[in-house]
This record gives structure tokens, sequence and C-alpha cells, in this order.
């Protein structure tokens, strides 16, 4: 009976050693394929859409301050005191950007949508995929036109992003830049590639791909999406008094 039992545990024991060498395989493998994932896209997006929704409460916010206040029609975007508070603001989101949106917060997200439908092997396919010629192509194809193309129609149909807002010029042209290096309508033949055409054709590729537009985007959005709810509580809570009494003391003293 105790031979029995010290057999069984040390099956027990070697059984879970397999299973804990396997996991940290597969970890690494997944680890290494999100790894491989560009989130420049994502960002450039969400920088806009942040930074457009701090500036959109701020401006009613402060545009009713001046009615409350009397400030009359001189308190407006083009009043100095209205533009310090507006790069006051502008600096408070950067920080916020920098903090939420830039980062591993895109990979970590879709490595655990590779974990949910990848095994150790299929990640290690796919990872090693995309670190060929033709591997690398067809990862920017997926994150432009299938992740990217989603997530930017998904902001542009809301009027959540506004190419015309004053004040992300920049951040509206460096999404420009970034988008159109990516040649968007470049017709791309992947026949000389055996590896994306059973990537495009094929399990674990087909599945993979259909996760980052579903559970990928997911990620992306539910990212962009609470740090613009943060971008508006730091525009209303901002402190106008400061700028207020600044420019009732320069429209004043010119009076």
């Amino acid at each position: 009976m105790k031979l029995f039992t010290g057999l069984f545990l040390l099956a027990v024991g070697a059984a879970l050693a397999w299973t804990a060498a396997a996991d940290e395989l597969k970890d690494q493998a997944v680890a290494r394929l999100a790894a491989s994932h560009d989130p420049v896209i994502p960002v450039a997006i969400g920088r806009i859409v942040v930074k457009q929704a701090g500036l959109k409460a701020f401006r009613q916010r402060i545009a009713e301050q001046g009615r409350r206040n009397a400030l009359g029609p001189g308190w407006n975007l083009n009043a100095p005191e209205w533009q310090a508070a507006e790069r006051k603001l502008a600096a408070a989101i950067d920080d916020l950007v920098a903090t939420r949106l830039e980062g591993a917060w895109m990979q970590e997200g879709w490595a655990g949508v590779a974990s949910a439908v990848l095994n150790a092997e299929e990640a290690d396919e796919i990872g090693t995929h995309f670190s060929t010629d033709g591997g690398r192509e067809q990862r920017i194809v997926v994150e432009l036109l299938i992740v990217g193309e989603t997530v930017l129609a998904n902001y542009t149909f809301t009027d959540r992003l506004d190419y015309q807002v004053k004040g992300t010029e920049a951040d509206v042209a460096r999404l420009q830049e970034i988008w159109w290096s990516r040649e968007p309508f470049r017709v791309r033949d992947f026949s000389a590639y055996p590896g994306a055409i059973r990537f495009a054709g094929e399990n674990p590729g087909v599945k993979y791909t259909k996760s980052l537009a579903i559970q990928g985007i997911e990620v992306v959005t539910r990212r962009i999406d609470s740090t613009a709810v943060q971008a508006v509580t730091i525009a209303k809570a901002m402190d106008l008094d400061p700028f207020i009494e600044a420019y009732r003391q320069r429209t004043s003293g010119a009076n």
C-alpha cells in the first residue's frame, strides 16, 4: 500500500510538473506573439479621441463659466487667458495619455486574447510567421485594415473623433502620417509566401484574426473609452478661477 501511494504521488508530481512546463511554454509563445504587434495605430487614434473628449468638455464648461461671470463676447477661444487654460489642460491630458495609452497595455490585452484561442504550438507558429517578410507584411494588414479601420470608424461615425477640432491638429497629422506610411491601398501579393497563404486561409491564422477583429478591438476601445472618461473628469475638475480673474484684470485695465 505504501509503495502504491508513493508511486501515485510520484505520478501526480510528474503530471503537475509537465503541466507547469507546458503552461510556461505557452506563456512564452503567447508573449512573443503579442510583443510582435505594433500598438502605434491604436495609440494615435486614442490620443485624438481622449484629447478631443477633454477639450469638448472643457470648452463647454469654460464658456459657461464666462457667461456666469458676465465676461462678455471677448471671452472666447482667442482670449489669451482661455488659451492659457487650454494649454494647462492639454499638458494634463498629454500626461494622461502617456500613462494610460503608451506602454504595453495593448500587447498584454492581446496576449489574453491569444491565450484564450491558441495553444502553445499555434501561438509559436503565428509568432514565427510574423517574424518573416511575408508575415510582417500580413501583420501590418491585420493591424491596419482589420483592427485599425474598425476602431477608427467606431470613433469617427460617432463623432468622438473629428478631424476639424482645433487644438488636435498635430495629433491628427500624426495619425495620418502613420496611416499612410503603411500604404493602405497598395495591392499586396502574398502568393510568394506559403506561410502567408496558410495564415489567411487556415487555422490557427483564421481563428486568431477573428479573435483580434472582436476581442482584440474590444481591448483597444475599452482602454481608449476609459481614458477619455478620465480626460473629461480632468477637464471638469480644473480650476478656472485664476484664468477668469486674469481676463478680468486685463480687460478692465484696457477700459
